[in-house]
């Protein structure tokens, strides 16, 4: 039998279905983090959707905090910190593995963060360092408090953290705007954050500093120290191996591994703008290191120079859907 209904009308094709995925990338800076508080907000004013968050360091904070659904909380909470707060953060630490504990500030972070990454939208990966292989690590699944807490274990000051087989630390040390991850995980568009200002957590005189160590200790007149070296550390295993079986690798030998993963980083090709479309460079580098004493300036920068990339963000959009 004929069938006499109408076909039915053609459907307009969806507009999020045409539409480029985009990515946030975010690098570490302390306080100075609260920047990309102002740059979430003009994005949500502005119905600039957001697909994934890469980042690293203090950028995890915020990113974990925005896909819990907490930031407004957060913003408030952390333009009414002082340095009297941040003192209290700076719990000694008994392992002997970093001067300071992360126990305190993860405990602050959970009044935040409290899901898994499989649990959250925007999807989140936050890169880490793996200090026993010398490996980045972009973790994406599990505890979302645990993973920030690794990725802004800065080596040397606070402790690494356990993670499977792996020993995590600041990601900062494999790179600072993790744009191509952002790529990788399905962004088309990559819109950047730098607040740190140079490539990884160590300053630029560190990194020459352990450089010339190393070719110092591969030189022939470093011969006689590493003949010393070699009989002290022989004295010392003896001496300590239950005690570095109980605690694992010292303050010492996490900075020195530390330090050895950026060098040779520093010796691979350098990615311009660590692979993004876009990189949003608030003016904060000049404030103070720990950078909470003027959040609410560096709050309203990332504000100011988001509404300023709104156009080229919206005609990166245009672009890709034509």
């Amino acid at each position: 039998m004929r069938n006499n209904r109408p076909a039915p009308p053609a459907r307009l094709p969806d507009r999020n279905a045409v539409r480029p995925k985009i990515g946030l990338a975010f690098s570490g800076g302390s306080g100075k983090a609260i920047s990309y508080v102002g740059i979430l907000e003009v994005f949500e004013e502005n119905n600039i959707p957001i697909d994934y968050i890469t980042a690293c360091s203090s950028g995890t904070i915020i990113a974990a905090s925005y896909a819990c659904g907490t930031l407004q909380k957060l913003k408030d909470d952390w333009l009414s910190l002082d340095k009297k707060f941040v003192l209290k953060m700076f719990e000694l630490n008994n392992t002997k593995q970093a001067l300071f504990s992360t126990d305190k500030f993860a405990e602050w972070l959970g009044q935040y963060v409290n899901k898994n990454f499989e649990d959250v939208t925007p999807r989140l990966g936050f890169v880490c360092a793996d200090l026993k292989t010398a490996t980045q690590i972009v973790l994406g699944l599990g505890d979302i408090l645990k993973a920030g807490q690794a990725s802004c274990a800065v080596p040397g000051l606070f402790s690494p953290i356990p993670w499977g087989n792996m020993l995590l630390a600041d990601g900062g040390l494999v790179c600072t705007i993790p744009g191509k991850e952002a790529r990788e995980m399905g962004a088309d568009i990559v819109i950047g954050g730098d607040i740190l200002g140079r490539r990884h957590v160590f300053t630029r005189k560190t990194i020459q500093f352990r450089e010339k160590y190393n070719n110092f200790k591969e030189s022939s007149l470093f011969w006689p120290f590493r003949f010393l070296s070699k009989q002290f550390n022989k004295f010392r295993d003896a001496v300590l191996v239950e005690q570095r079986a109980s605690h694992g690798p010292n303050i010492f030998s996490i900075l020195g591994n530390a330090m050895n993963i950026v060098v040779d980083i520093e010796k691979n090709e350098i990615i311009d703008n660590g692979g993004c479309d876009v990189v949003l460079t608030p003016d904060v580098k000049l404030t103070n290191k720990i950078g909470f004493s003027d959040s609410k300036n560096m709050y309203e920068e990332g504000r100011r120079v988001a509404l300023e990339a709104i156009p080229q963000i919206r005609k990166l959009i245009a672009e890709h859907k034509a």
